[in-house]
């Protein structure tokens, strides 16, 4: 068992308050409120939400200065950041599970390796076999994990599905990279892929069939979750190049777009279709959110 490096810091909630309007691609409008929140810590411009759980509790990744990626926890006003100890202060934090479960990844020893970490404090490193890079990226509430396997580069990426200590791979027909990016608990998988049309398509992996998902109009969708209910999240490019998050609902897509950013990414998603990701400002900063 690995130990984790964890620095605990109070934050005043109060003080990241503001407001902002969720858009409906189909022509209305839903207002909610959000949260926009960044690590305290001096010197931080790059702060991004992941995933959100039933309760509340919040993960996801900062960047230092020197561009070092450490992961966080935000739970009750109060961070924790997540460092696997024994690496070079490179370690992401993708989601969490309700049951509290952490899943991300880690670097050392030339190579990049999935890990869970329990409540408890316990990591288990997850490595598939022969592979220079393993990535997590989602775990269920029964602790199924998803994420990507390669050795030469990202874009020659093969899926996976981690269950019971044994994988099974996951890849789109005809597709030149696959990356799942999370799994409920009814075996349904999303993720996106690379298509033979060179463009990024999302996807949904249930029963053993693949389907297709792309944002209307869009040229780029990237998924990155989906909810015990269904609902998935993710985020897509229109041909003026600028990036909006989503939610696509029972078949309705809803356009997320905090006013005044350059672009906007939705990351995760909790059964109450609470929302967290990051967004980017015209300064060049990135800044987390959560989106009631």
């Amino acid at each position: 068992m690995k130990r984790i490096l964890v620095v605990a810091v109070l934050i005043a909630a109060a003080a990241a308050l503001a407001q902002a309007q969720i858009g409906n691609n189909q022509g209305t409008t839903d207002s909610k409120d959000f949260v926009s929140f960044d690590f305290p810590l001096a010197g931080i411009t790059d702060t991004e939400a992941t995933a959100i759980t039933p309760s509340g509790v919040i993960v996801g990744r900062y960047f230092t200065a020197d561009w070092k990626r450490h992961g966080f926890v935000l739970r009750d006003g109060q961070f924790a950041s997540i460092d696997i100890a024994g690496t070079d202060s490179n370690t992401d934090a993708a989601w969490i599970n309700a049951r509290g479960y952490i899943v991300g990844g880690y670097d050392a020893g030339g190579g990049t390796h999935a890990y869970v970490l329990s409540p408890s404090g316990k990591i288990t490193t997850i490595d598939y076999p022969g592979a220079q890079v393993t990535t997590g990226w989602g775990i269920s509430n029964t602790g199924d994990v998803v994420g990507t396997e390669f050795t030469d580069n990202f874009f020659t990426a093969h899926g996976y599905l981690f269950r019971h200590g044994a994988f099974t791979l996951i890849d789109v027909p005809n597709a030149q990279a696959t990356w799942p990016t999370m799994v409920t608990d009814s075996r349904r998988i999303v993720g996106t892929y690379f298509g033979p049309d060179s463009l990024y398509h999302g996807f949904l992996l249930q029963g053993g069939q693949f389907t297709t998902i792309d944002f209307p109009n869009s040229t780029f969708t990237w998924i990155t979750g989906i909810n015990p209910a269904g609902h998935i999240v993710g985020f897509y490019n229109k041909l003026d190049g600028i990036q909006h998050g989503f939610v696509l609902k029972q078949g309705r897509f809803i356009s997320i777009d905090i006013p005044g950013a350059t672009g906007t990414e939705a990351n995760g998603i909790d059964p109450q279709d609470d929302v967290v990701g990051r967004y980017y400002t015209a300064d060049g900063h990135t800044h987390a959110y959560v989106a009631r």
